[in-house]
Protein backbone atom coordinates (compact mmCIF):
# COMPACT_ATOMS: atom_id res chain seq x y z
CA UNK A 1 0.00 0.00 0.00
CA UNK A 2 2.78 2.60 0.76
CA UNK A 3 4.84 1.68 -2.25
CA UNK A 4 1.42 2.06 -4.26
CA UNK A 5 1.22 5.67 -2.41
CA UNK A 6 4.26 6.74 -3.20
CA UNK A 7 3.69 5.58 -7.13
CA UNK A 8 1.07 8.23 -6.85
CA UNK A 9 2.83 10.89 -5.62
CA UNK A 10 5.23 10.26 -7.98
CA UNK A 11 2.89 10.62 -10.67
CA UNK A 12 1.13 12.97 -9.00
CA UNK A 13 4.78 15.26 -9.27
CA UNK A 14 5.11 14.28 -12.69
CA UNK A 15 2.01 15.75 -14.08
CA UNK A 16 2.60 18.75 -11.88
CA UNK A 17 5.98 19.43 -13.48
CA UNK A 18 4.66 18.96 -17.14
CA UNK A 19 1.78 21.27 -16.57
CA UNK A 20 3.17 24.54 -14.50
CA UNK A 21 5.63 26.87 -15.98
CA UNK A 22 8.81 26.55 -14.92
CA UNK A 23 9.94 29.16 -12.85
CA UNK A 24 6.46 27.55 -10.69
CA UNK A 25 7.84 24.73 -10.44
CA UNK A 26 11.48 25.77 -9.12
CA UNK A 27 9.53 27.91 -6.47
CA UNK A 28 7.25 24.83 -5.63
CA UNK A 29 10.11 22.49 -5.78
CA UNK A 30 12.14 24.93 -3.47
CA UNK A 31 9.79 24.70 -0.70
CA UNK A 32 9.28 21.05 -0.99
CA UNK A 33 13.25 20.65 -0.50
CA UNK A 34 12.99 23.46 2.21
CA UNK A 35 10.52 20.90 4.44
CA UNK A 36 12.18 17.61 3.67
CA UNK A 37 15.66 19.61 5.08
CA UNK A 38 13.45 19.78 8.73
CA UNK A 39 11.37 16.15 8.16
CA UNK A 40 14.62 14.25 6.87
CA UNK A 41 16.48 14.38 10.30
CA UNK A 42 18.69 11.69 9.28
CA UNK A 43 19.46 12.67 6.32
CA UNK A 44 19.92 16.45 7.34
CA UNK A 45 22.58 15.37 10.23
CA UNK A 46 24.28 13.08 7.70
CA UNK A 47 24.40 15.71 5.08
CA UNK A 48 25.68 18.49 7.80
CA UNK A 49 28.11 15.57 8.73
CA UNK A 50 29.74 14.92 5.61
CA UNK A 51 29.80 18.40 4.40
CA UNK A 52 32.03 19.36 7.42
CA UNK A 53 34.13 16.53 7.20
CA UNK A 54 35.21 16.88 3.46
CA UNK A 55 34.94 20.62 3.15
CA UNK A 56 35.63 21.76 7.11
CA UNK A 57 32.62 23.95 6.94
CA UNK A 58 31.42 25.89 10.21
CA UNK A 59 28.40 24.18 11.18
CA UNK A 60 26.50 26.96 10.45
CA UNK A 61 27.95 27.02 7.06
CA UNK A 62 27.44 23.17 6.76
CA UNK A 63 23.95 23.74 7.76
CA UNK A 64 22.90 26.14 4.79
CA UNK A 65 24.60 23.97 2.16
CA UNK A 66 22.68 21.19 2.98
CA UNK A 67 19.16 22.97 2.97
CA UNK A 68 20.48 24.17 -0.52
CA UNK A 69 21.17 20.27 -1.25
CA UNK A 70 17.65 19.04 -0.21
CA UNK A 71 16.59 21.97 -2.79
CA UNK A 72 18.73 21.06 -5.63
CA UNK A 73 17.32 17.29 -5.18
CA UNK A 74 14.02 18.76 -5.44
CA UNK A 75 15.01 20.30 -8.75
CA UNK A 76 16.52 17.53 -10.25
CA UNK A 77 13.07 15.76 -9.91
CA UNK A 78 11.06 18.48 -11.57
CA UNK A 79 13.98 18.86 -14.69
CA UNK A 80 13.59 15.02 -15.16
CA UNK A 81 10.19 15.25 -14.86
CA UNK A 82 9.86 17.92 -17.88
CA UNK A 83 12.45 16.15 -19.96
CA UNK A 84 9.31 13.78 -21.75
CA UNK A 85 8.71 17.72 -23.55
CA UNK A 86 11.85 18.41 -24.61
CA UNK A 87 12.71 19.22 -27.95
CA UNK A 88 15.36 20.27 -30.65
CA UNK A 89 15.07 23.70 -29.45
CA UNK A 90 15.45 23.22 -26.01
CA UNK A 91 18.81 20.70 -26.35
CA UNK A 92 20.24 22.80 -28.92
CA UNK A 93 19.85 26.30 -26.58
CA UNK A 94 19.37 24.69 -23.05
CA UNK A 95 22.55 22.88 -22.99
CA UNK A 96 26.37 24.53 -23.35
CA UNK A 97 29.59 21.95 -23.93
CA UNK A 98 32.98 22.09 -22.76
CA UNK A 99 35.43 18.82 -24.03
CA UNK A 100 32.93 18.07 -26.93
CA UNK A 101 36.34 16.76 -28.71
CA UNK A 102 37.50 14.69 -26.11
CA UNK A 103 34.25 12.44 -26.41
CA UNK A 104 34.16 12.84 -30.56
CA UNK A 105 38.43 11.59 -30.75
CA UNK A 106 37.84 8.62 -28.20
CA UNK A 107 34.34 7.60 -30.21
CA UNK A 108 36.24 7.83 -33.52
CA UNK A 109 38.91 5.12 -32.09
CA UNK A 110 36.35 2.46 -31.97
CA UNK A 111 37.08 1.54 -28.24
CA UNK A 112 34.01 1.59 -26.59
CA UNK A 113 33.97 4.20 -23.97
CA UNK A 114 33.27 4.21 -20.13
CA UNK A 115 31.99 7.71 -19.41
CA UNK A 116 32.60 8.07 -15.30
CA UNK A 117 30.32 10.63 -13.55
CA UNK A 118 28.45 10.63 -10.40
CA UNK A 119 25.40 12.17 -8.36
CA UNK A 120 26.32 15.56 -9.41
CA UNK A 121 24.20 17.85 -11.25
CA UNK A 122 21.41 16.53 -13.68
CA UNK A 123 23.33 13.25 -14.18
CA UNK A 124 19.99 11.96 -15.77
CA UNK A 125 19.76 14.07 -18.73
CA UNK A 126 23.56 13.69 -19.31
CA UNK A 127 22.51 10.22 -21.21
CA UNK A 128 19.53 11.29 -22.35
CA UNK A 129 21.58 14.65 -24.37
CA UNK A 130 24.14 11.75 -25.74
CA UNK A 131 21.34 9.46 -26.81
CA UNK A 132 20.01 12.41 -28.60
CA UNK A 133 23.20 13.30 -30.54
CA UNK A 134 23.22 10.27 -31.88
CA UNK A 135 25.77 8.05 -29.73
CA UNK A 136 24.56 4.78 -28.84
CA UNK A 137 24.32 4.97 -24.85
CA UNK A 138 23.90 2.49 -22.94
CA UNK A 139 24.02 3.25 -18.52
CA UNK A 140 23.75 1.30 -15.48
CA UNK A 141 20.67 2.50 -13.42
CA UNK A 142 19.88 1.36 -10.10
CA UNK A 143 16.64 0.22 -9.34
CA UNK A 144 13.72 1.74 -6.80
CA UNK A 145 12.28 0.15 -4.32
CA UNK A 146 8.84 0.56 -6.25
CA UNK A 147 8.87 -1.22 -9.58
CA UNK A 148 6.32 0.87 -10.52
CA UNK A 149 8.40 4.20 -9.74
CA UNK A 150 11.47 1.99 -11.45
CA UNK A 151 9.75 1.33 -14.99
CA UNK A 152 8.96 5.75 -15.00
CA UNK A 153 12.15 6.08 -14.09
CA UNK A 154 13.58 3.76 -16.86
CA UNK A 155 10.96 4.86 -19.49
CA UNK A 156 12.43 8.34 -19.04
CA UNK A 157 15.59 7.53 -19.14
CA UNK A 158 15.43 6.06 -22.79
CA UNK A 159 13.01 8.04 -24.33
CA UNK A 160 15.55 9.28 -26.81
CA UNK A 161 17.01 6.13 -27.26
CA UNK A 162 19.45 4.82 -24.16
CA UNK A 163 19.41 1.30 -23.02
CA UNK A 164 18.80 1.00 -19.74
CA UNK A 165 20.62 -1.82 -17.57
CA UNK A 166 20.40 -2.80 -13.98
CA UNK A 167 23.92 -3.67 -11.73
CA UNK A 168 22.85 -7.62 -11.87
CA UNK A 169 23.00 -6.97 -15.84
CA UNK A 170 27.01 -6.99 -16.04
CA UNK A 171 27.60 -9.29 -18.85
CA UNK A 172 24.88 -6.68 -21.06
CA UNK A 173 27.00 -3.65 -20.24
CA UNK A 174 30.14 -5.41 -21.25
CA UNK A 175 29.02 -6.76 -25.18
CA UNK A 176 27.81 -2.74 -25.20
CA UNK A 177 31.13 -1.74 -24.37
CA UNK A 178 32.58 -4.98 -27.12
CA UNK A 179 29.83 -3.12 -29.71
CA UNK A 180 32.30 0.03 -29.28
CA UNK A 181 29.06 1.87 -27.12
CA UNK A 182 29.12 4.61 -24.29
CA UNK A 183 28.32 3.21 -21.16
CA UNK A 184 27.36 5.96 -18.08
CA UNK A 185 28.20 4.41 -14.53
CA UNK A 186 28.14 5.86 -11.61
CA UNK A 187 30.57 5.80 -9.62
CA UNK A 188 30.29 7.60 -6.38
CA UNK A 189 28.31 5.53 -4.16
CA UNK A 190 30.16 3.62 -1.40
CA UNK A 191 30.56 -0.32 -2.53
CA UNK A 192 31.15 -1.91 0.68
CA UNK A 193 34.17 -4.25 0.59
CA UNK A 194 34.01 -5.03 -2.74
CA UNK A 195 35.21 -1.61 -3.58
CA UNK A 196 38.42 0.19 -3.90
CA UNK A 197 39.64 2.47 -1.21
CA UNK A 198 40.81 5.68 -2.48
CA UNK A 199 40.87 9.22 -1.40
CA UNK A 200 38.03 11.28 -1.31
CA UNK A 201 38.25 14.75 0.32
CA UNK A 202 41.09 13.19 2.19
CA UNK A 203 39.40 10.42 3.78
CA UNK A 204 39.55 6.64 2.27
CA UNK A 205 36.12 5.83 0.26
CA UNK A 206 35.56 2.31 -0.87
CA UNK A 207 35.11 3.05 -4.53
CA UNK A 208 33.29 0.65 -6.97
CA UNK A 209 35.58 -0.99 -9.14
CA UNK A 210 33.51 -1.28 -12.21
CA UNK A 211 34.83 1.73 -14.36
CA UNK A 212 38.11 0.81 -14.73
CA UNK A 213 37.51 -3.21 -14.68
CA UNK A 214 35.29 -3.13 -17.52
CA UNK A 215 37.67 -0.68 -19.08
CA UNK A 216 40.32 -2.72 -19.35
CA UNK A 217 38.19 -6.26 -20.12
CA UNK A 218 36.79 -4.38 -22.87
CA UNK A 219 39.82 -2.40 -23.95
CA UNK A 220 37.51 0.81 -23.80
CA UNK A 221 38.47 4.58 -23.07
CA UNK A 222 37.39 5.96 -19.94
CA UNK A 223 35.80 9.92 -19.67
CA UNK A 224 35.42 11.56 -16.96
CA UNK A 225 31.51 13.68 -17.78
CA UNK A 226 29.48 15.73 -15.96
CA UNK A 227 26.44 17.86 -16.73
CA UNK A 228 26.54 20.74 -14.73
CA UNK A 229 22.96 22.65 -13.71
CA UNK A 230 23.64 26.58 -14.68
CA UNK A 231 20.36 28.53 -13.56
CA UNK A 232 16.85 27.76 -14.56
CA UNK A 233 16.76 24.53 -16.57
CA UNK A 234 20.13 25.44 -18.18
CA UNK A 235 23.07 23.06 -17.91
CA UNK A 236 26.99 22.89 -18.99
CA UNK A 237 28.23 19.15 -20.50
CA UNK A 238 31.86 19.11 -19.17
CA UNK A 239 33.61 16.05 -20.89
CA UNK A 240 37.27 15.80 -19.87
CA UNK A 241 40.34 14.13 -21.81
CA UNK A 242 40.20 10.12 -21.74
CA UNK A 243 42.13 7.52 -19.34
CA UNK A 244 43.02 3.94 -20.64
CA UNK A 245 44.24 0.98 -19.04
CA UNK A 246 46.31 -1.74 -20.98
CA UNK A 247 44.87 -5.26 -20.92
CA UNK A 248 48.10 -6.32 -18.83
CA UNK A 249 47.62 -3.56 -16.29
CA UNK A 250 47.76 -4.43 -12.16
CA UNK A 251 45.47 -3.90 -9.71
CA UNK A 252 47.91 -0.99 -8.67
CA UNK A 253 47.64 0.65 -11.91
CA UNK A 254 43.86 0.21 -11.48
CA UNK A 255 43.43 1.98 -8.60
CA UNK A 256 45.34 4.96 -9.87
CA UNK A 257 42.69 5.51 -12.37
CA UNK A 258 40.07 4.85 -10.08
CA UNK A 259 41.94 7.73 -8.18
CA UNK A 260 42.47 10.08 -11.10
CA UNK A 261 38.49 9.65 -12.04
CA UNK A 262 37.86 9.94 -8.19
CA UNK A 263 39.76 13.50 -7.65
CA UNK A 264 38.26 14.61 -11.11
CA UNK A 265 34.67 14.04 -9.06
CA UNK A 266 35.78 15.32 -6.23
CA UNK A 267 37.48 18.66 -8.55
CA UNK A 268 33.95 19.40 -10.01
CA UNK A 269 31.83 19.05 -6.20
CA UNK A 270 34.42 21.68 -5.18
CA UNK A 271 33.19 24.13 -7.72
CA UNK A 272 29.22 22.74 -7.28
CA UNK A 273 29.34 21.80 -4.08
CA UNK A 274 25.37 22.31 -3.73
CA UNK A 275 24.87 19.79 -6.82
CA UNK A 276 26.12 17.05 -5.37
CA UNK A 277 24.09 14.20 -3.00
CA UNK A 278 25.82 14.70 0.17
CA UNK A 279 23.00 13.03 1.67
CA UNK A 280 24.39 9.01 1.37
CA UNK A 281 26.44 6.96 3.18
CA UNK A 282 29.59 7.84 0.73
CA UNK A 283 32.23 6.93 3.85
CA UNK A 284 30.27 3.72 5.22
CA UNK A 285 32.61 1.19 4.87
CA UNK A 286 35.34 0.95 7.25
CA UNK A 287 38.91 1.31 5.52
CA UNK A 288 40.48 -0.53 8.61
CA UNK A 289 38.58 -3.73 7.45
CA UNK A 290 39.46 -3.48 3.71
CA UNK A 291 40.08 -7.62 2.57
CA UNK A 292 43.31 -8.46 0.93
CA UNK A 293 42.45 -8.52 -2.68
Amino acid sequence: MQKRLKYYIFRFGKWLAKVLPIQVSYYLASGLGNLLFYLVKDRRELGIKNIKLALDYSQEEAYKLTKDVFKELAFKFIEIFRLEKWNKEDFNHRITVEGLDNLEKAYEQGQGIVLFTGHLGNWELLGIYLSWLGYPVNAIAKEQRSDLITEELWQLREIHGAKIFNRKQVKSSFKALLKKELLVILGDQDAHQAGEFVQFFHRLASTPKGPAVLAQKAQSLILPIYMIREGIDNYSLVVEEPLQLTQDASRDERKKVLQKLTTSLEEKIREYPDQWLWLHRRWKTDPSKEDEQ
